[in-house]
């Protein structure tokens, strides 16, 4: 079996590519043309990286395992469910829960930011965790007939506010930092109610640190 990664800014990327050594992981811009630098004999897609969170029930850095991605018209397509155990199995293992939850994705920015935001999608789909990529990669399972699965943990969750400068716009198409914006968002009114920005990028790095023993976890099952 061939397992191709995708997760969304180049600390993720190489987070994953130094635990996944001979593996294919995206990030960034991949996600538009996975039809183009996916392998013809790829047998699964995986999306990592992090995530945010849509409902009480998860908590920065919870680890969200997805059992369907849900998009924007309501559609869900359902993961993998043997792996999602041998998943669960590796990551306990480790130490590591993982927290089997219905997932949201639609390819869209900005659609998580707030409280009320978060609020809102949880209520209207009833699911768990958020982020930008996976639907990029249900859209490219689909189309080859291979089975998919999500597996983040939380950066931010139900009871955070993004500020100004964590949004959408603070990211390049590549998910590196865009830095003219992050230079005039420093001044700007980030937001009522906005979490402190040394707080984002604490929660952050926790995500980061769990991103990366979930991916030693997972290795085997990646390389398989």
């Amino acid at each position: 079996m061939t397992t191709v990664v995708l997760c969304g800014m180049p600390s993720e990327k190489e987070t994953l590519a130094k635990a996944f050594p001979g593996t294919l992981v995206l990030s960034g811009t991949d996600k538009l043309n996975l039809p183009g630098l996916i392998p013809d004999a790829c047998t699964r897609i995986v999306s990592m990286g992090v995530c945010g969170g849509l409902s009480p029930d998860l908590s920065v850095p919870d680890v969200a395992l997805a059992t369907a991605v849900v998009d924007h018209a309501g559609a869900g397509m359902p993961t993998d469910p043997a792996w999602n155990a041998s998943a669960t199995a590796a990551a306990r293992a480790a130490g590591i829960a993982l927290h089997p939850v219905p997932y949201y994705s639609s390819g869209l920015f900005d659609e998580a930011d707030t409280v009320d935001q978060r609020t809102a999608i949880f209520k209207r789909y009833g699911t768990h965790a958020i982020d930008d990529e996976s639907r990029f990669v249900v859209a490219e399972a689909v189309r080859r007939k291979v089975p998919f699965n999500v597996v983040r943990p939380l950066s931010d969750d139900y009871r955070d506010t993004l500020p100004l400068m964590a949004r959408g716009k603070i990211m390049n198409p590549d998910g590196s930092a865009n830095i003219p914006y992050l230079l005039t968002a420093l001044g700007q009114d980030q937001g009522e109610g906005a979490e402190s920005v040394f707080t984002v990028a604490a929660n952050y790095r926790r995500s980061l640190e769990v991103l990366e023993a979930l991916a030693k976890a997972l290795a085997g099952l990646i390389a398989r």
